[in-house]
């Protein structure tokens, strides 16, 4: 690794001298690496010429090679920094949670406790809190997490949403039959528009038409852009909700089928900047006019 340093400083420079400068070593350091480095590879990588050097062909095509090793190196050691600077806390949660809910929360946090820097981590797996580098962990529903602590932060509401400018083209009074005529917009979840007839009294076959989305937040910017009624999250599209980006359709929602989840290991809330995260999120889902439910005391989740 010496040797390549040297090689690529005096490549660079087109200096032995020029390169010892810069890594703070003597010429004859940097021309007994280089030599080394040459022999090695069994084959001149550089000219010399009296008082320079210049670059053979071979040498040229090693100095490409060599240069982004090393660049490719130094990113990887700059970002070891990320995992042990002070209040670098990672969090893992699903997109659309991310971007709905916690994104406008961002600047609370960080004016509430400037200290943390939070590493967000989005993903819709739940991860193995035993084995992954996650502090603190957002999920929707109940897993199988033995040994961990959790706690729901609130069980979300569900209902029909689109963008003005298609509420506009809608009747005054919405109802379940006036969903039927316009475009429905669908993600994964199991709160789909199914359940939502059927929980209106409408048993549908022909509710599978319109787009789909695997991501809910992208299924909230679908709706947002006019492209059709989505069975939207009030959680999630409070922030658009409330810039009208979005509105309500009908007078009728539905609670979610599985709650938001906080999840972590017992060894990690025994850092008070977790804990402190931890307590914060807690607070902030039970302050949401928008959360159906009173949040939760923490508990042991033990499998029976």
């Amino acid at each position: 690794m010496a040797a390549l340093a040297g090689f690529e400083a005096a490549a660079r420079l087109e200096s032995f001298s020029l390169a010892a400068d810069e890594l703070n070593m003597t010429q004859s350091a940097i021309s007994h690496q280089v030599r080394s480095l040459e022999e090695h590879l069994g084959q001149p990588l550089f000219k010399r010429l009296n008082r320079r050097v210049e670059l053979t062909d071979a040498g040229h095509d090693f100095q490409t090679t060599v240069a982004n090793a090393l660049e490719t190196l130094r990113l990887g050691v700059r970002r070891l920094g990320f995992y042990t600077k002070p209040g670098s806390i990672v969090l893992a949660m699903p997109p659309s949670f991310a971007a709905g809910w916690y994104m406008p929360r961002l600047a609370r946090l960080k004016a509430d406790h400037p200290e943390m820097e939070p590493w967000l981590f989005t993903t819709e797996r739940d991860m193995n809190l035993a084995e992954a580098e996650i502090d603190i962990m957002v999920a929707r529903g109940r897993g199988n997490w033995e040994g961990m602590v959790s706690v729901a932060l609130f069980t979300d509401m569900v209902w029909p949403m689109c963008s003005p400018s298609l509420r506009q083209q809608m009747p005054s009074v919405v109802d379940a039959g006036t969903l039927l005529e316009w475009p429905m917009l669908h993600d994964e979840s199991e709160d789909d528009w199914q359940k939502w007839f059927l929980a209106g009294g409408l048993d549908r076959s022909d509710l599978v038409k319109g787009l789909n989305f695997s991501d809910s937040g992208l299924m909230l910017d679908a709706a947002a852009r006019g492209f059709g009624v989505c069975l939207g999250s009030l959680s999630l599209a409070k922030e658009r909700l409330a810039r009208g980006e979005l509105v309500l359709v009908g007078d009728r929602g539905m609670p979610a089928a599985k709650p938001f989840m906080l999840v972590a290991h017992p060894r990690h809330l025994r850092r008070p900047e977790i804990m402190a995260l931890w307590d914060w999120l807690v607070r902030e889902a039970d302050q949401d006019s928008s959360a159906g439910q009173p949040v939760e005391t923490p508990s042991e989740t033990r499998s029976e």
